[in-house]
């Protein structure tokens, strides 16, 4: 495993972009296939696999990756630690706090809507189709968010390298995706809604709406 990790960060040393877009577009596939194996099984449903669907989270997170990176890199710039032990302490709360709370009122709202228009695109559908998707799944969804992200990314933030925050967030969508798809098991009433590189599942605002375009 130690080898492993050392090949992937001389990678991402020599080609980070590359690397982190590879990693992350993978990640993506694996988090949608095993969504759509958790929704077979609480559905009761013989799998079969959508493979277009998970395509689409490869290319999601393939194309995310970069500006995830780019993002965390002006975080440091923009909020860096103090330099001074005496500081330090108290610094490392506010840069942090200050690096999440950018990251979740500044990009997470932008972020979220993009994906739900990218998705919507990459599926055909057009601009009425996505208009609807972001009145009836946004807000719930940038709820859900707020939920678990902001936790993860004080980790993230606080005690991850630059080079290794996109594959830790891409992970923890794996797992957030597995959690929340048992706990969806207990609502028969949960819609499936795509959350960045994994699966949420949030009620729409106006049930209504989303059941005369079925």
């Amino acid at each position: 495993m130690a080898s492993v990790l050392r090949l992937w960060t001389a990678m991402a040393e020599r080609q980070p972009i590359l690397t982190l877009a590879i990693t992350n577009g993978s990640l993506g596939g694996v988090g949608d296939l095993l969504a759509q194996a958790i929704e077979s099984h609480n559905t009761k449903k013989r799998f079969q696999w959508n493979a277009q669907r998970t395509l689409r989270f490869i290319a999601w997170g393939a194309l995310c990756a970069p500006i995830f990176h780019k993002w965390y890199l002006f975080l440091n710039r923009a909020f860096p630690l103090p330099p001074t032990t005496q500081q330090k302490k108290l610094g490392f709360v506010t840069t942090v706090s200050k690096r999440v709370a950018a990251d979740q009122f500044a990009y997470a709202p932008v972020g979220i809507a993009g994906f739900f228009v990218a998705m919507n695109f990459m599926e055909g559908k057009n601009w009425a189709s996505a208009k609807l998707r972001l009145r009836e799944y946004y807000l719930p969804t940038l709820l859900a968010n707020y939920m678990v992200w902001p936790a993860v990314q004080v980790i993230n933030f606080g005690f991850i390298p630059t080079i290794y925050r996109v594959p830790f967030s891409s992970v923890v969508s794996i797992f957030w995706n597995t959690f929340i798809s048992w706990a969806n098991s207990q609502s028969a009433s949960a819609v499936d809604v795509p959350l960045e590189t994994a699966h949420t599942h949030v009620e729409p605002l106006h049930p209504e709406a989303i059941e005369s375009k079925a």
